[in-house]
């Protein structure tokens, strides 16, 4: 009697499972679309709405444009002066995280071996960087580089991103530094090897995936930052993309079709990027994540 009533319930379970299992996948499948489609959504649209005039844009501002409107894109490249300030980007961004990186990665070195007792407050005190607001030392770095003749330069930029560009660094890089494997850099002193020579060839190299992702979020962030420059990169031979982009937005009336294209433009290298590095950028997060 007992095999009579288990066998029928046997099929029916089975079937239970592959229901729960197919509601799961499609309620993942479903979660996966509705977040690509929340970030994809605001790209197509800034691409769409880059070839539109102002009046089309404001007729029919999410339909395709019935004119394409490509001049948009040398219009900016003039008007907005892409010419100058998308070199200017290029070169703040690129020397303030390249520092900025390899900086961090010297502090969270030291600071990973612990061999002090004030590391974990040095740590702490690092990390807290993140908590300060730009708009609080603005103020005070506007003093200090007129002081010392760097205001209206790039390097009034430079200088401080590489600040500010420490706290999140050190916050990634510790962890990833305290998991090294000591016994190979205490091989490698054994061999002779000096300070200098473990941390460039032994320290960076294993550090690699945690680099690029310091250097990333870094990056995009120092990329898109628009209040330091507007206040600092007065002249417009040192100006940066956003606050070029801004010269189209009036009072009184806004070139929607030039702003739309011009962030474009200063969207393009950064996706290209992170396309690029994206791998890297996965597994270094996670390395952060496991090891620290």
């Amino acid at each position: 009697m007992t095999n009579m009533t288990a066998t029928p319930t046997a099929p029916l379970q089975r079937s239970q499972g592959s229901l729960g299992l197919l509601l799961g996948k499609t309620a993942r499948t479903a979660v996966l679309v509705i977040a690509s489609l929340w970030v994809l959504g605001p790209i197509l649209f800034m691409v769409i709405a880059s070839f539109k005039s102002v009046p089309e844009f404001f007729i029919n501002p999410f339909g395709l444009p019935a004119d394409w409107k490509v001049e948009n894109y040398s219009r900016a490249w003039t008007d907005a002066q892409l010419s100058l300030t998308l070199p200017n980007t290029i070169i703040v961004t690129t020397v303030a995280v390249l520092i900025s990186t390899i900086l961090a990665t010297m502090i969270a070195y030291g600071l990973s071996r612990k061999e002090k007792k004030w590391a974990m407050g040095l740590y702490t005190l690092f990390v807290a960087g993140l908590l300060v607001p730009v708009h609080a030392i603005i103020l005070p770095l506007f003093i200090v580089l007129k002081a010392v003749g760097l205001f209206g330069t790039l390097l009034a930029l430079i200088v401080p991103y590489i600040a500010m560009g420490l706290p999140l660094g050190v916050l990634v890089l510790t962890p990833i530094a305290a998991a090294l494997p000591r016994d190979l850099i205490n091989a490698a002193r054994m061999d002779g090897a000096t300070e200098w020579q473990i941390f460039w060839r032994i320290v960076m190299p294993l550090m690699k995936p945690g680099l690029i992702s310091v250097a990333i979020l870094n990056g995009v962030w120092m990329w898109n930052e628009f209040f330091i420059p507007l206040i600092l990169a007065f002249k417009p031979e040192v100006q940066t993309m956003p606050v070029g982009i801004v010269s189209f937005i009036g009072a009184y009336s806004t070139e929607w079709g030039l702003v739309f294209s011009s962030v474009t433009v200063s969207t393009l290298p950064v996706v290209i990027a992170y396309l690029l590095m994206t791998r890297q950028f996965q597994s270094g997060l996670t390395a952060g994540a496991v090891k620290g």
